[in-house]
C-alpha cells in the first residue's frame, strides 16, 4: 500500500497570463474545487485524478482565476481587520461614519452612542476580551439597523407585490454578505453595519428578492430594482470588498 498523499502541497502552473502558484489538497471528492482567499489560490481535487488532467482543468479556468485574484488583491487594500483598528486606537466605521473610541473604567458597560458618534469601552486585561465586547455591541446595533431597514423595504412594495413574512438573523461568514433559505430566514453578515446605509440596504433588498425568486434571473433583478431602484452602484462597490473585514473609509 502506497503512502497517503500529503494533506496540502504547493504547486505551480504556467497559465496564459503568467505562472500561478496554488495550494493543492486531495481528498475523497468527485470534482475539482477552486477557492481564493488570504492564502491565494487553493484547489481541492479527487485523490485519483492524474496531475495532467488537473492541469487541463486549471487551464480552462485561467481567466476566472486571474480575475478573482485581482479582485481579492483589490479587496485586501480596501478593508482591514477590526482588531487592527482597535490596537491602533483608530476610529471604527459604523454605517459609513467614523466612531471614536472612549475608555471607561473596568467592568463598565460598553456603549455605542449614535448622537456623539462614539464607542465607549471599559479597559480590559487583554485584547481578546476587548474584541469580544465590541463585537457583541456591534452585533446588537447591526440587528436593530437591519430589522428597521428590512421593514422599510418591505413596505415599499404595493399590496399586489407584497413580500411574504420573513425573519432576520445575523451571520458571520467570511465570503458572503447574506443568504436566504426556503424557511424565509434572511441571514445578514453583521459586518455590514460598518458600511454606508445604501450598501446595507442593497444587501437586504437582494436577500428579500430571494423570498420570491430563489435565483438570479431577470425576474429576480426586477424585484431587487422594485425595492431599490439605484441598486447597481452599491452592488458594484460591495463586490470589491472583503466580507470578513472592516472597510477603509
Amino acid at each position: 500500500m502506497g503512502a497517503a498523499p500529503p494533506a496540502m502541497e504547493v504547486c505551480s502552473i504556467e497559465l496564459p497570463w503568467g505562472v500561478c502558484t496554488y495550494s493543492l489538497k486531495r481528498s475523497n471528492r468527485r470534482s475539482v474545487g477552486f477557492l481564493i482567499g488570504d492564502n491565494g489560490l487553493q484547489i481541492s481535487a479527487p485523490l485519483r485524478l492524474p496531475l495532467n488532467q488537473l492541469q487541463g482543468i486549471i487551464q480552462t479556468k485561467s481567466r476566472w482565476i486571474q480575475q478573482r485574484l485581482k479582485q481579492w488583491e483589490t479587496r485586501s487594500s480596501r478593508t482591514v481587520q477590526l482588531s487592527s483598528l482597535l490596537d491602533e486606537g483608530k476610529p471604527i466605521p459604523i454605517r459609513g461614519e467614523h466612531y471614536c473610541l472612549e475608555n471607561l473604567p473596568p467592568r463598565s458597560k460598553a456603549l455605542l452612542n449614535p448622537w456623539t458618534k462614539s464607542i465607549a469601552l471599559p479597559v480590559f486585561d487583554n485584547p481578546l476580551q476587548r474584541d469580544k465586547a465590541i463585537e457583541k455591541l456591534l452585533k446588537t446595533h447591526a440587528r436593530e439597523v437591519f430589522v428597521h431597514m428590512a421593514a422599510t423595504l418591505k413596505n415599499r412594495q404595493g399590496d399586489a407585490n407584497r413580500l411574504p413574512d420573513f425573519s432576520i438573523h445575523l451571520s458571520s461568514p467570511n465570503s458572503r454578505w447574506g443568504s436566504c433559505n426556503s424557511k424565509r430566514e434572511v441571514r445578514l453578515n453583521w459586518r455590514l453595519v460598518h458600511y454606508p446605509p445604501r450598501m446595507i440596504e442593497y444587501v437586504i433588498a437582494h436577500e428579500l428578492a430571494h423570498l420570491v425568486e430563489m435565483n438570479h434571473s431577470a425576474r429576480f433583478w426586477a424585484v431587487v430594482e422594485s425595492l431599490m431602484p439605484d441598486y447597481k452602484e452599491p452592488h458594484k462597490l460591495l463586490s470589491k470588498m472583503n466580507p470578513s473585514e472592516v472597510p477603509v473609509l
